[in-house]
């Protein structure tokens, strides 16, 4: 098999899972197992949460590639994808090429809901925690649209800012600031309850469990670097909460 094309496949098949959410143990165990099946020898693997290292050795040569991933995004249909792909190669059920050619597919594959119910589902999810969290009836559906500004804004500034903590910060900012509006028209709604409501959408559960779960399975730079992030996140929305509150005191 052509080094390039399983170098093509390996990498390819890392930057999906890692940019959609996967563990990074998993990506580096996904190249791997490809490249093997592939024929490869020494075959070494290295992901973190930005980037990802291979190399191999085929016909007495010695290849090495490293890609970037600094966008990152939550999509655990595509690594479920990847990974049917990777155990139909390693089961020899379809060729290399045909591997690549369904990973190209993978990527380029539309998520399976659109935008709008994603942000109708965030909201409706973070509406009813609210109510599980003590909440009335009447703070479902203001919980519910402050969440919703949250999710969109979120979605709206990852165009103009790159920084991801001000981009959080800003998004709780404005859902915080929606719950606030709410209180001073329906005074008797719970103005605690509908900020964590509010909240839920930015709560970095994903980047918790994957970070636990990278350091569980050894790769300690890869979970330390999660959990930073993770701590970046709850930082961003505690900051813009306690901005919200010190304003009402």
């Amino acid at each position: 098999m052509s080094a390039d094309l399983v170098m093509d496949t390996c990498l390819l098949a890392g930057e999906i899972m890692l940019k959609n959410g996967g563990e990074t143990y998993r990506t580096e165990e996904t190249m791997a197992l490809i490249a093997r099946a592939a024929g490869m020898d020494s075959v070494n693997s290295s992901a973190t949460p930005t980037s990802i290292i291979l190399s191999f050795r085929s016909m007495d040569r010695d290849h090495t590639r490293m890609i970037r991933t600094p966008n990152r995004t939550i999509n655990l249909n595509k690594v479920t994808l990847v990974n049917d792909v990777s155990r139909r190669f390693v089961s020899g059920k379809i060729s290399l090429a045909e591997a690549y050619q369904l990973l190209l597919e993978i990527d380029q594959k539309k998520p399976l809901y659109p935008r709008w119910m994603l942000h109708m589902a965030a909201g409706l999810a973070s509406g009813s925690f609210a109510m599980l969290i003590g909440g009335s009836w009447d703070d479902l559906i203001p919980a519910a649209l402050a969440a919703l500004t949250v999710n969109v804004s979120l979605e709206f500034l990852e165009q103009f800012l790159r920084i991801k903590f001000f981009t959080e910060f800003t998004s709780a900012l404005a859902g915080g600031l929606a719950a606030v509006l709410f209180v001073i028209l329906f005074p008797h709604l719970h103005l605690d309850i509908l900020i964590i409501g509010a909240m839920l959408p930015l709560f970095p559960g994903i980047a918790i469990t994957n970070s636990l779960r990278d350091l569980m399975a050894g790769d300690l730079i890869a979970g330390v670097s999660r959990g930073a992030e993770a701590i970046l996140t709850a930082l961003s929305v505690a900051v813009a909460t306690a901005i919200i509150l010190s304003f009402l005191g």
